[in-house]
């Protein structure tokens, strides 16, 4: 993206051609949707509506239910787990001390 301005109509075309998944449908409603009017950053705002922080509750709580000792197959030994669990503990724990 190096020499394209973000402002310009090729930084958004850009963006479409880097975009798989779900977010790749986003970007076609969203040219759909403000026809000439679109651009990059109306997209990214667009975007950033349907994004799910990685330090989101609610993607710990999800990993803290689906925990196990086996990562890849392997197991990880339980020192390691317990570690792991513990640092995912302190994520979830807020200001007040509440979980």
């Amino acid at each position: 993206m190096k020499g394209i301005r973000l402002e310009s109509k090729e930084a958004l075309d850009f963006i479409g051609f880097k975009l798989q998944g779900s977010a790749l449908t986003t970007y076609n409603h969203h040219l759909i949707k403000e026809k000439d009017k679109a651009s990059f950053f109306s997209f990214m705002l667009v975007l950033r509506e349907f994004l799910i922080p990685s330090t989101s509750k609610d993607l710990l709580w999800k990993e803290w239910e689906a925990a196990t000792p086996h990562k890849d197959g392997r197991h990880m030994g339980i020192k390691t787990f317990a570690n792991w669990l513990e640092e995912l503990q302190i994520k979830l724990i807020d200001k007040d001390g509440n979980q």
